[in-house]
């Protein structure tokens, strides 16, 4: 009995220290990585300071002298060849401080300027070659290559970063390449737009107050909406650029306001929309689409308005000869019995004065078109409906191919109609009137056909990348 335990006393002895040896070992190895952290870099430190120094002034320069690009221009070459200067006198004290943030801080200075070049690439390389846990060098190098369009090498950098930890600028930049047309094919579209989402989500995660985060979001939200057209997304789209304005920074983003604001018009938020378009091209004026992106709406809302007020301008004698035609047969199928997931259902046709604010179910409408609004922009198409009681109402059709929609004259039929009150102001204008919209012109009959579906075109949203 004495012996057993003598055995076991023994092996405990020996098991206590051949694990206190390991925690030693474990310990001084966690002593020369803190060490290794908190090393003093002088010549490093030094050199980030004159590259922040370069980026301030590059950004200062085209920020507040745009006029001056040329200047600016030369100016900024001397003092990039200047850094690139002290980078190479100071090359080996850095090097031996480390060698992976040096190749770092040369790519950033060699990138400052677009193009970019082959140079340019080998060192961002170079340095996460070195260092593969370099999350900030992996992302410059991810963004070289989309500047050089070689998208799917930098979606291999942005991806293979993830590996060693999760960076929102990252994330946010996967959210953009996973909708960039070259990556795109008609097998791997919804999965690429839906996993553009998820990054951007994770970036949100990673930092709810950052507003770049969140206007990423709202971008992929948008694109998402654009090829599937459901409400859900638009909304999202919408509240996700709500939280995006809020960041202080973020707000002074001209191309936030103006992503919103084709959000906001394509939701027919249209007061939102216009102050959106208004302060993009006040925080950026040489932007010459957010002003005439402005200029459009208003004159689309303007004439839409000023064309249902008149309904057409078209005198109340031809106005009658034109409805006085239609009857039951201009619904076309909806002149039956349709099938429907709850079994075949027979809409009532009621006149555009019964109408109520909303989706109308199980109703059908139909009248002549009386007017088209000229619209700049292709979306949405746009018409005047009148029916056989005089009433008229602005229907503005969505996913229309160019060219296809119905012109002055023709009869359409609408099931089950939603109805909302357009009541946008801007400035000293107002704009009131009725609006059906219509997301999907499969359902519509024009001229008592079915619309074809060579007729049917999704528009594409973009946005600058980086």
């Amino acid at each position: 009995m004495n012996d057993i335990r003598q055995i076991n006393d023994d092996g405990s002895a020996k098991n206590y220290d051949q694990n206190l040896a390991k925690l030693n070992d474990l310990n001084l190895r966690e002593e020369n990585e803190v060490s290794e952290q908190d090393k003093c870099t002088p010549t490093l430190d030094y050199l980030q300071s004159v590259i922040e120094e370069l980026y301030s002034y590059n950004k200062n320069s085209s920020e507040n002298n745009p006029e001056k690009v040329s200047f600016n221009k030369e100016v900024l070459s001397e003092k990039i060849n200047e850094v690139l200067t002290l980078m190479k006198t100071n090359e080996e004290a850095a090097v031996a401080e480390n060698k992976a943030q040096y190749y770092y801080f040369l790519g950033k200075t060699l990138s400052v300027t677009q193009p970019v070049t082959e140079e340019c690439i080998n060192v961002f390389s170079k340095a996460v070659k070195l260092n593969p846990t370099h999350l900030d060098a992996w992302n410059s190098l991810g963004e070289c290559l989309v500047h050089l369009k070689r998208f799917s090498e930098a979606k291999y950098c942005f991806l293979a970063s993830l590996k060693h930890g999760k960076c929102k600028v990252i994330l946010r930049n996967l959210s953009i390449i996973m909708r960039e047309a070259q990556l795109l094919t008609s097998e791997n579209i919804k999965e690429n737009l839906n996993a553009g989402i998820e990054y951007a989500k994770e970036a949100v995660e990673l930092d709810t107050t950052d507003g770049e985060s969140w206007a990423i979001l709202g971008n992929a939200y948008l694109s998402l909406f654009f090829r599937r057209q459901e409400d859900k997304l638009l909304r999202q789209s919408i509240n996700s650029f709500e939280n995006a304005v809020k960041d202080p920074v973020a707000a002074k983003n001209a191309d936030l306001h103006f992503n919103r604001g084709v959000a906001l018009k394509y939701g027919e938020i249209y007061t939102d929309a216009l102050l959106s378009f208004e302060q993009a091209s006040i925080l950026e004026p040489t932007w010459t689409t957010a002003k005439e992106t402005l200029e459009d709406l208003i004159k689309y809302l303007t004439s839409t308005q000023t064309l249902y007020q008149r309904k057409g301008q078209i005198k109340s004698k031809r106005l009658q000869q034109m409805t006085e035609s239609l009857n039951l047969s201009c619904l076309g199928l909806y002149n039956n019995k349709i099938k429907t997931l709850k079994g075949y259902v027979m809409l009532e046709h009621i006149p555009l004065s019964k109408l109520k604010a909303g989706f109308n179910a199980n109703n059908v409408i139909c009248g002549r078109v009386v007017c088209v609004v000229y619209n700049q922009e292709p979306v949405p198409y746009t018409f005047c409906l009148v029916d056989k009681e005089l009433s008229c109402v602005v229907v503005s059709v969505y996913n229309l191919a160019q060219g296809r929609g119905p012109i002055i004259g023709d009869s359409v039929a609408i099931p089950e109609p939603c109805l909302t009150h357009i009541n946008a102001k801007y400035i000293n204008q107002t704009f009131q009137y009725p609006n059906i919209r219509v997301n999907l012109p499969l359902t519509m009959v024009v001229n008592k056909k079915n619309v074809s579906a060579e007729c049917v075109s999704q528009p594409r949203f973009s946005s600058k990348p980086f």
